[in-house]
């Protein structure tokens, strides 16, 4: 009859009227999904009844289908443990072991450290072990470790460096001193005289030439007379000249030409000779003449004194004075940690010695690592290959090398008693060093030339921290940062997919459970295959659409009112047939 049809269309209205009026109230529900009511028309003709003059008999609800699409409205907070999914799946709480699924993600620590939402359901994910490695696999309540962090002794060095080529190598050739045989290759002594005036007899004077092989084929002559300049016996200060040895045998020369001059390739002569005599402990000249230039021969007993086969004089670098800018090209230094998380700094002092080599001085505190009562470094020898490459590392006792790696081992830590003081003395400070030494990598030390400069230094090892800060990374990471500036991860957030997503059964507190229409969840970490990823800091709103909810109240309303009027009017003509019966 066609009361049934009319009813069944108001009950239809009313269905969409509770359905919209369930998304307009949740519009501000935190993760909150809407729903649209679906109807299917009703007939009851059987299969094989004529169905060209089948008149529906109305209208029932077939189903109230959700809407998973992400929520428009996104809320900020800045709360690290509010977290939105960016795309799809669902966070997965655990209610007394009881699985739920949901899209709000304002969550809280309880006091149990435990991760949970306002209902006290508790956020599962992955454990993170003591050393902040993620067990993949295992899922478990998330709970937030606020343990300290305790000290860790530095074990290992490595830093990017570039040792700049074109810095000249600080090893030098020795000042001359005619006293000392080391600052000179050989020397050739014979005796000369002055031109005596009446009554002054003739005088015999020693001159000494000396040479210097200062490069191969390259030297330089060192003239003397009685020890002193020969043209100025105030003063004990040679003439100089440098020669070089052409390879066809001819003979330059630069410096002082003006009293050292080239007679041939086998001889030089000394112009401007002033005899000298001492008088009582002090040098003057004695008035006698020179009797003319002086032959300086380049060859004694008929052997040459520029020989080829002498060794070029030895180059050495100053002594090393971490205090004088002058003994080092440069310095790097590194913060690290002794057992106990006390501080202290290692210096490496980098000496230019020579083409493509150089040395390494390492100091702890400005201290030997190994003995605090001295500042003598530990060094290191270190020689690039063609293209700026180590090539060899030589390490010395406490510095031992491997590859292109040094291992410092028994090092001390000491701190300083009545620093800047006379009484400052060094004593230990009761931690240790790493029972392995301290490793630093020189993998990526170069030589080019480009200024000497540092980049990506790392060193392990930190002081003792307390628990600062939290963080959710977009993989679901729960990062703790801590006092002492370190980061460690304690947990991963954990994300679940379905198959079909409208099969989930809605419940309370914008929570859905699986069905077997929805099929089992499958779990992973944020941003896997067609999973979303996380926001931190942020929340979802609800996805209802206020304007269209509006609409649908309207329809509804007007579905309601026109099958009310058909009731209305069935009932007129049911009071017209029965007053004319």
């Amino acid at each position: 009859m066609s009361f049934n049809t009319a009813i069944s269309g108001i009950h239809a209205a009313n269905k969409r009227l509770e359905v919209a009026g369930n998304n307009i109230a949740n519009v501000g529900t935190l993760g909150f999904k809407s729903s649209r009511a679906q109807f299917s028309a009703l007939y009851a003709s059987a299969q094989l009844g004529a169905g060209q003059h089948a008149v529906g008999d109305g209208v029932r609800l077939a189903s109230v289908q959700q809407n998973f699409n992400q929520g428009e409205t996104v809320i900020s907070s800045g709360n690290a443990l509010d977290m939105r999914i960016q795309g799809n799946g669902f966070f997965v709480v655990s209610d007394q072991g009881s699985l739920a699924y949901t899209r709000a993600g304002a969550f809280l620590k309880d006091a149990a450290n435990f991760v949970v939402d306002s209902d006290g359901g508790r956020l599962q994910g992955y454990a993170a072990n003591d050393k902040g490695e993620i067990a993949s696999g295992i899922r478990t309540d998330l709970q937030i470790d606020t343990s300290n962090v305790g000290a860790r002794a530095t074990t290992t060095v490595a830093e990017t460096i570039n040792l700049d080529a074109s810095l000249p190598s600080l090893a030098r050739l020795p000042t001359f001193d005619p006293d000392d045989p080391a600052t000179y290759t050989r020397v050739a002594t014979r005796t000369i005289q002055d031109v005596g005036i009446t009554p002054v007899p003739a005088a015999d004077h020693e001159l000494k030439q000396y040479f210097v092989k200062t490069e191969a084929n390259q030297w330089s002559m060192y003239v003397l007379v009685d020890g002193r300049n020969p043209v100025d016996p105030d003063s004990v200060a040679p003439l100089q000249v440098s020669l070089e040895l052409k390879p066809d045998g001819s003979l330059s020369y630069s410096g002082n030409d003006q009293h050292l001059s080239k007679v041939s390739d086998t001889e030089f002569a000394l112009q401007g000779w002033v005899p000298a005599a001492q008088v009582n402990g002090a040098w003057a000249a004695n008035g006698s003449l020179n009797g003319g230039a002086v032959s300086l021969p380049l060859n004694d007993a008929g052997a040459s004194l520029l020989d080829p086969g002498d060794t070029v004089m030895h180059r050495p670098v100053p002594d090393f004075n971490p205090a004088d800018l002058n003994t080092y090209s440069r310095m790097f230094g590194n913060q690290i940690f002794d057992s106990q998380g006390n501080t202290h700094e290692l210096k490496q002092y980098f000496v230019k010695d020579g083409t493509n080599s150089w040395r390494m001085h390492a100091l702890i505190d400005d201290r030997n690592p190994q003995n605090s009562a001295s500042t003598t470094p530990l060094t290191a020898n270190i020689v690039f290959d063609s293209h700026g490459a180590v090539a060899s590392l030589t390490g010395s006792p406490g510095l031992s090398s491997n590859g292109t790696q040094l291992k410092l081992t028994g090092w001390s830590p000491v701190m300083a008693v009545d620093p800047g003081t006379a009484r400052e003395r060094w004593i230990s400070n009761g931690a240790a060093g790493s029972a392995d030494g301290i490793t630093i990598d020189f993998t990526r030390l170069l030589q080019h030339n480009a200024t000497s400069s540092r980049s990506a230094a790392y060193v392990d090892g930190h002081s003792a921290g307390e628990l600062k800060s939290l963080e959710v990374g977009r993989d679901g990471i729960l990062r703790a940062g801590f006092t002492n500036g370190m980061t460690k991860s304690i947990g991963q957030v954990m994300l679940a997919s379905f198959a079909n997503p409208h099969g989930l059964q809605p419940r309370s507190d914008t929570r859905w459970t699986a069905t077997a229409d929805s099929g089992v969840a499958e779990y992973d970490v944020p941003g896997v295959g067609t999973l979303g990823s996380i926001v931190s800091g942020a929340l979802e709103g609800s996805n209802v659409v206020l304007a269209d909810e509006l609409i649908a109240l309207i329809q509804a309303q007007t579905a309601y009112q026109a099958n009310s009027k058909a009731i209305s009017t069935e009932v007129t003509l049911m009071q017209t047939l029965i007053q004319s019966t």
